[in-house]
């Protein structure tokens, strides 16, 4: 539990100090990147992990839409120095930082198109783009300090695909080898997937402005208010600040017991109004302000303490029991679970490998739309009316009946093939590049290495 503190605690010349610790990413399906996988850098903007031009990734390169970790940075995520991999030792070898190592996109000042191509379009809160600061070292490692958030596109919280192209400003106080860093963050996990792009900016058409000479800070957030969501998230709301130059983004502060004792939260674009902070400690009292940073990096004072008593957390619901499935077609699966002793007010999500795709208030489900020949894993969880869930089910494998009328068998990423080996998946027909021994990875099919398209 935390005192109370004046708002002077918050004063424009206080610094800041953003930390995160080490966060270990979970495992990681098809998702999704910026750019395409052609390997070409001048064609469109393409992340680091995508441009076959860097050579030898670590295996990064075969599968560039997995970069996955937890959400909330730059005040979670991955730690300084992984900021390229997402922290995860598989692909280590993109965090590796010299000026000369990667193959750059070439751009210019001002209005850039970034288009996403998403493997598995999650339901999604936003996307976030951070760009390495003017003076930044390329030969040191990434770290967050490095950045500053240069643009956020909000979204509805429903899948990414209808939203896959996005404006970002690259301001005309760069030029030369630069980083952006999008962030993508999915609504219904915890997690968000993580891109760098290394980018060669070019000066702007014309003549570049004098910079503004800016020593004024914004005026104090208007309108400020949080309240908790759940046991562990609270919303935080605030209208416009003014600034005699313009605000450029917002900063969401937790105070702590002295005056030099607190800290970044969250820090959102100057078009947004809210943001939701998550990880929060059910029972624990927050002490959170609000306060306007401009583009010279001038800070205003912050609106009065927001205080957020959190609820204490409900106990869980007893986990679903003895899932199995009732038979399958060709693009169904008929699910069935046992419920546990406490059924009251209790709903039930049914997840398909790792994801969610439906709930329920009954111990049935049906998943439709599946493609024949195809393997899944299910589980479900039951979530109480506070919105506490339980452990996850057991886990069960169905596999939808495959086509009659196909030529080949449908692929099992458990299974051994030898090359030449023809199988289908998902309307499609793969050979078998080399000889090898599946152990379920479901993004193996997609690798270049292992399986190529028959034409």
């Amino acid at each position: 539990m935390r005192p109370h503190k004046s708002a002077a605690l918050l004063c424009a010349s206080a610094a800041v100090a953003i930390g995160a610790a080490t966060l270990v990413p979970s495992a990681a399906f098809a998702h999704g990147f910026v750019g395409d996988d052609s390997g070409d850098p001048g064609q469109t903007l393409t992340a680091r992990a995508a441009l076959k031009a860097n050579g030898d990734m670590g295996g990064a390169q075969w599968e560039p839409q997995s970069l996955e970790a937890p959400k909330g940075f730059p005040a979670a995520g991955p730690a300084d120095g992984h900021l390229a991999s997402a922290g995860n030792a598989k692909w280590s070898a993109l965090d590796e930082q010299r000026e000369d190592r990667w193959q750059k996109n070439v751009v210019e000042q001002g209005d850039v198109t970034v288009n996403w191509k998403f493997t598995a379009p999650h339901m999604t809160s936003q996307w976030r783009y951070f760009m390495t600061k003017e003076g930044w070292d390329p030969n040191d490692e990434l770290d967050r300090d490095d950045l500053e958030l240069i643009e956020t596109v909000s979204h509805d919280g429903s899948a990414a695909s209808n939203n896959p192209s996005h404006h970002i400003t690259i301001p005309s106080d760069r030029e030369g080898y630069h980083v952006i860093y999008a962030v993508w963050d999915v609504a219904d996990t915890a997690n968000a997937f993580y891109n760098v792009i290394d980018v060669d900016v070019q000066p702007g058409d014309g003549e570049t402005p004098e910079p503004v000479q800016d020593t004024e800070a914004p005026g104090t957030v208007p309108d400020a208010a949080a309240r908790a969501v759940s046991s562990t998230e609270a919303e935080v709301t605030w209208g416009a600040a003014t600034d005699d130059v313009g605000v450029a983004r917002y900063q969401v502060v937790e105070l702590g017991a002295t005056e030099d004792d607190f800290r970044v939260v969250q820090e959102v674009a100057a078009t947004q109004r809210s943001t939701r902070l998550t990880g929060l400690t059910p029972g624990e009292l927050y002490d959170f302000g609000v306060r306007a940073v401009d583009a010279a990096g001038n800070i205003g004072l912050a609106h009065a303490i927001l205080t957020v008593r959190m609820p204490e957390q409900a106990a869980a619901p007893a986990a679903p029991q003895h899932l199995h499935d009732m038979g399958t077609t060709e693009s169904t699966v008929s699910l069935m679970w046992t419920a546990g002793d406490d059924t009251r007010g209790v709903r039930y999500e049914v997840l398909r490998d790792g994801e969610q795709v439906g709930e329920t208030g009954a111990t049935t489900f049906v998943d439709v739309g599946l493609r024949a020949g195809t393997r899944h894993e299910y589980t479900v969880r039951a979530v109480n009316t506070e919105g506490v869930a339980s452990a996850l089910s057991n886990t069960h494998v169905a596999t939808t009946k495959s086509d009659a009328g196909s030529e080949y068998p449908a692929w099992d990423a458990h299974a051994a093939y030898t090359k030449g080996d023809r199988v289908t998946h998902e309307g499609t027909a793969y050979e078998a590049v080399q000889s090898h021994q599946g152990h379920g990875d479901p993004n193996w099919i997609t690798a270049l290495s292992l399986w190529e398209p028959v034409r």
